[in-house]
């Protein structure tokens, strides 16, 4: 069956996800010491950091939405430092607005934009994520069909979920479909439970997880997929 739609992962495979995150975070520490010093005073970025995984332990049907959670996160800031309920919504809304710049500025490897160009004259593609970063804000969206995260399937990979509402909506079969990732687990194993093959972008030339199913194909650099996908 011909393949319809080639779908990417986001972090670690088309950018470094830590570096992103990591960065953000620190940016968003500074903007909170330069608007609401209060904040800063009371918790270091480390136990900012803390007390929102801690958050999504206890909120746990809303841990697979990256977005909610981390608006939620900052009402609880706002109701810490005794805000009205007007400033609460305007911090609220000015803190994720930052937050969402800086958590789409991110940098690309080298090989990505050249090859999502070269595949895209051929292939649909999607973004299927966990996260919540925005391919459009990242200035990909000219290059994708569209984009699928957690916060829409209801789930994050790996589960099931996350594939088979993707095809569902987009009524596609699982074997129209290639999805590309960095995770052994969350993507290549998320992908082959819902019958999808899956090529594994091991850019930190790890061991594959004994206890796994191999991969359909092992790439070390994404500028491989176009000559691998023209083999299948």
């Amino acid at each position: 069956m011909a393949i319809k739609l080639l779908t990417f992962d986001l972090d670690d495979t088309l950018w470094p996800c830590m570096l992103t995150i990591m960065r953000t975070e620190e940016q968003l520490y500074q903007w909170f010491k330069q608007h609401h010093p209060l904040i800063t005073q009371r918790y270091s970025i480390q136990q900012l950091r803390h007390k929102r995984q801690q958050l999504a332990k206890k909120h746990l049907s809303i841990a697979h939405n990256l977005t909610l959670l981390r608006k939620k996160s900052f009402l609880e800031l706002a109701v810490e430092m005794n805000y009205s309920a007007e400033q609460e919504k305007q911090f609220i809304q000015e803190a994720f607005e930052f937050y969402t710049l800086e958590r789409n500025k991110v940098s690309l490897y080298e090989d990505v934009l050249p090859t999502l160009e070269i595949l895209h004259k051929h292939y649909s593609l999607a973004a299927v994520t966990n996260g919540n970063a925005d391919i459009y804000r990242i200035g990909l969206g000219h290059l994708f069909s569209f984009s699928w995260s957690a916060a829409d399937a209801g789930r994050q990979k790996p589960h099931p979920r996350m594939f088979h509402s993707l095809m569902h909506k987009h009524q596609l079969k699982a074997a129209e479909i290639i999805h590309i990732g960095d995770d052994p687990v969350c993507d290549i194993q998320g992908a082959q439970q819902s019958g999808i093959r899956a090529i594994w972008l091991n850019r930190r030339q790890i061991n594959w997880p004994e206890q796994l199913n191999s991969p359909l194909i092992e790439i070390s650099q994404l500028n491989q997929l176009p000559a691998v996908l023209n083999r299948l």
